[in-house]
């Protein structure tokens, strides 16, 4: 029954929810890369091992409707919690709770990226991680190479799992010699998707990118972590909640507050640690897990996203489902699991309301503003909105950024070339003027008047731009759509 009402609530809910920007740049790359090779190229630039990538080049093969993509990531979504309910060690109430928290049903559930494939990677390990024999292990380092290829932070998932591995063979009295091999057969098996996620030089996410963006904010911001992963509740007064955590949000009023989200989440983890010490290796296995995610956000970016420091809860259900396989948790334990979890719950609720009520974004609406264009008259877009037009209209448009017709974007060396073109609107505008000898062009823009103005002065004292019409209103602060008239000055 719970798993029905699951299944509702999260179908429901994903049929209101309209696909954002990282959703379809995921797709676009999918869907433009004309052969598997030619994807593993473009995904090469993302920052990201390339799984959920290849899942999606799989399903644009057979369709180029994005309603596919949703409802094979609700199937994800839906097998993960089938596994929490019927699969999973954890006591009946645990198992009730689980499917309602807010990353099973919402942020891994209802939005479509590469999180959901992880988790359930991540609980198919928990069912084979303890079995022997060379069937189960060939079986066991299959889905730890699937699981390291998700995400970064599903390598060092990954990796936490393994020494896990690695200290129950050790328990179990395996020799040194074959532990050795084995923990270097983990670091052989994770080696691809460590590659595979190390941009090229060329590309925009290189080392100096991350140099030049790295401030000190990544600290605290890290020690915040467990706040938002285990208390994701939004600022509910806010109308763009998404990707928001209440207390936080109050520390720009209370600046008191900032002294004290950083002790409630060194609490949380204390209470964590505290949970699973009685084993060791569950211990070590979150303690890994969480160490690695706080060195990585402390380095390069930091853990500032709910949907990111999902991964600290997602390790410490994984520690906690193998603590369970092992011993029945105490009633206290029981209650404190439980009780993180009905604080899930609680987070989820909102976010589910409002997807539903309101649009999360409003990119699904490009065809409605690209109408309203005359017939005849060239249209482009921007570098930030033409994921959107690429999306929902199949075909590429003539980006002015880039001063060029595209089908899909990459963080590779076109970011860093349009990065460095001072006033590139102008530039852009001016250059397809006097390319194609015209006066005119119309503009769909993610970017609201102000913002796109105040960013390239130059393109407002130069040519007349005219605000066309608009789709505001998202629950994503990115998410609005402006289509803009773009003249010479008569």
């Amino acid at each position: 029954m719970v798993f029905g009402v699951f299944i509702l609530v999260a179908g429901y809910t994903m049929l209101h929810h309209e696909l954002w920007a990282d959703e379809l740049h995921a797709w676009n790359i999918a869907n433009g890369s004309k052969g598997f090779f030619e994807l593993i190229r473009n995904v090469r630039y993302e920052g990201h091992p390339p799984l959920w990538h290849i899942l999606l080049w799989s399903i644009s093969a057979f369709t180029n409707d994005l309603l596919y993509v949703q409802l094979f990531h609700l199937l994800i979504a839906a097998t993960v919690v089938y596994l929490a309910l019927f699969k999973s060690p954890f006591p009946l109430l645990t198992r009730l709770l689980i499917p309602f928290g807010y990353f099973f049903i919402y942020e891994y559930a209802v939005l479509s990226r590469n999180y959901a494939i992880a988790v359930l990677l991540a609980f198919c390990l928990c069912l084979v991680i303890r079995k022997e024999g060379r069937r189960s292990a060939w079986l066991y380092y299959a889905l730890l190479f699937l699981l390291s290829n998700t995400h970064i932070l599903g390598i060092i998932l990954a990796g936490s799992m393994h020494l896990y591995r690695v200290l129950l063979q050790q328990e179990r009295g395996v020799m040194r010699p074959v532990l050795i091999r084995h923990f270097l057969l983990g670091g052989i098996v994770l080696l691809p998707a460590a590659w595979l996620s190390f941009p090229p030089s060329e590309g925009s996410l290189y080392f100096d990118f991350w140099i030049d963006k790295w401030k000190f904010d990544q600290v605290p911001i890290t020690a915040q972590s467990f706040l938002r992963a285990f208390v994701p509740i939004p600022a509910w007064w806010e109308h763009s909640s998404w990707n928001t955590q209440f207390l936080l949000d109050l520390q720009r009023e209370h600046r008191y507050l900032k002294f004290i989200t950083p002790l409630i989440s060194l609490g949380i983890a204390t209470v964590l640690g505290g949970l699973l010490w009685k084993n060791k290796k569950c211990f070590l296995l979150f303690l890994s897990n969480t160490t690695l995610s706080f060195v990585f956000s402390c380095t390069l970016f930091s853990l500032g996203t709910i949907r990111y420091t999902g991964f600290l809860f997602i390790g410490f259900l994984v520690a906690w489902w193998l603590y369970c396989m092992e011993s029945l948790p105490e009633k206290n334990k029981d209650r404190i699991v439980n009780g993180l979890l009905m604080l899930q719950l609680i987070a989820s609720i909102l976010p589910v309301v409002k997807d539903i009520r309101y649009p999360f974004s409003n990119f699904n609406k490009v065809q409605e503003l690209l109408k309203e264009v005359p017939a005849g008259e060239r249209t482009t877009t921007d570098y930030w909105a033409l994921n959107t037009t690429s999306a929902y209209t199949g075909n590429g448009l003539y980006c002015i950024d880039l001063q060029r017709k595209m089908k899909f974007i990459t963080w590779g060396h076109d970011y860093k070339i349009m990065s460095a073109i001072p006033n590139r609107y102008y530039a852009g505008v001016k250059h397809l003027f006097r390319q194609e000898g015209i006066g005119s062009v119309y503009m769909i823009s993610s970017a609201e008047p102000e913002r796109l103005l105040n960013f390239d002065p130059m393109l407002r004292d130069s040519f007349r731009v005219e605000l066309v019409d608009q789709r505001i209103g998202a629950i994503e602060k990115g998410g609005n759509l402006y289509l803009y008239h773009i003249q010479t000055r008569r």
